[in-house]
């Protein structure tokens, strides 16, 4: 009952209904006719004057409606806004070494104990490795046999430890790969969230005519923005720890009742928008004349243009599918398993192998190569999430605010009339 009370009411964008619009322009042209009659009685002249309030106060609202008065940036930042979320071109985008950087410190800061305790537990072996390599070399110069024998045998392991080594390096590498992937495949789903709702905005102020219909969509695309990154960081709109649910209220862009709709309804909150969006093209398709969809129902172009909007609306509900299937399918546990086992295996025997030849370089060796080794290892982990809150996560808060100044950017040219 909520989501159709919502889908047919207009008056919930704070903007007059086009009826209304028509009824004023018909009471200011009658009502122009006062300067051309001294004579009118003054109860039309009381009418005359509401009229031209009333006029005075939709031409407001057309100029800036109620929702788009408070942005989540100020009026420059609004329109500076780049597709990667920056504003302004002040900050530049991270090159590759400044990502590494910051990949670097969040991941031991993340992992400080998994990775002081793996380097110092293996350099601790390693040591006991070269000690028992100086105690067997002792008794060879003394000339015992067995102990010229485990020397020749240890040394003679290296051959083996090289091919373990390339197994281990390989699922190390394919590992990485596979994180680093999942950050990247997201970092294009979200591009092309950005894309499409920029297209969808667009496609809404050319080709709707009826003027709060078309202010309802354009509120619902932004809310489909905040509505996946909240589902994404496993919250929703309107929850004990969301800030985003009551800034758009705050800003106009949802009713307190349609806040409260989106979080009585038991689906996913972005599907619950794309839900209205389609709300919103069916109600302006009902309006004859071309007043709901600017070409009316004789013109060709008409029952097309609904196809237009569906392909985008499509492809947005593909992308919200598509992040959620890259948060929910990480790694699966076992090959986070074997990596580390087959980590400790490695260092565990090349320690060994490598004491009977290096001697007390092998922690020097065993210490340095564990600790480049486990930072790879931290460092995928770091980026199977990438909806998180980390600084090399995708910054969802940059690209809702984008979204939401650039759909306020493309409502604001069309009103203006400037590019018709």
């Amino acid at each position: 009952m909520k989501m159709a009370a919502l889908s047919s009411s207009s008056g919930s964008s704070n903007v007059p209904l086009d009826d209304e619009y028509d009824d004023i322009e018909r009471e200011t042209t009658s009502a122009s006719t006062e300067d051309a009659d001294d004579e009118q009685p003054p109860e039309r002249s009381q009418v005359v004057k509401k009229a031209r309030l009333r006029r005075a106060s939709f031409s407001a609202a057309v100029a800036e409606p109620a929702w788009n008065k408070i942005r989540g940036r100020n009026d420059s930042d609004a329109r500076l806004a780049g597709p990667d979320g920056r504003v302004g071109g002040g900050q530049k985008p991270k090159d590759g070494t400044e990502f590494f950087l910051t990949l670097l410190s969040e991941s031991l800061d993340g992992s400080k104990v998994f990775v002081a305790g793996s380097v110092l537990s293996l350099s601790a072996w390693s040591v006991l490795c070269a000690l028992f390599s100086g105690w067997l070399a002792g008794l060879a110069n003394d000339g015992v046999p067995r102990a010229e024998r485990w020397l020749e045998h240890i040394q003679e392991c290296s051959s083996a430890i090289g091919v373990i080594g390339t197994l281990f390096v390989f699922t190390l590498v394919f590992r990485f790969n596979q994180c680093y992937d999942r950050w990247w495949q997201a970092h294009l789903h979200w591009g092309d969230m950005i894309s499409k709702c920029l297209d969808l905005a667009i496609m809404n102020r050319r080709w709707i005519a009826h003027r709060a219909l078309g202010d309802k969509l354009s509120r619902w695309i932004i809310v489909y923005a905040y509505a996946s990154k909240a589902l994404l960081r496993g919250s929703s709109l309107g929850a004990a720890d969301d800030v985003d649910g009551p800034g758009l209220v705050d800003r106009g862009i949802l009713s307190r009742e349609e806040l409260d709709a989106v979080c009585d309804s038991p689906c996913w909150q972005p599907y619950f928008a794309i839900e209205m969006i389609r709300a919103v093209l069916v109600e302006a398709h009902k309006v004859p004349g071309g007043r709901g969809i600017t070409f009316d129902e004789t013109n060709k172009i008409h029952g097309q243009t609904f196809r237009c909007f569906d392909g985008v609306i499509k492809g947005m509900t593909a992308l919200v599918g598509d992040n959620i299937r890259t948060r929910s399918s990480g790694l699966p546990a076992s090959y986070d398993a074997i990596t580390i086992m087959s980590f400790y295996v490695f260092f565990g025997l090349a320690a060994f192998v490598w004491s009977a030849g290096i001697g007390w370089m092998t922690p020097v060796i065993v210490a340095t190569a564990s600790f480049l080794t486990v930072l790879l290892i931290v460092m995928g982990s770091n980026l199977v999430d990438p909806f998180g809150f980390d600084k090399v996560d995708i910054p969802m808060e940059e690209f809702c605010e984008t979204i939401e100044a650039q759909v306020h950017a493309i409502d604001e040219r069309s009103r203006s009339g400037r590019y018709r």
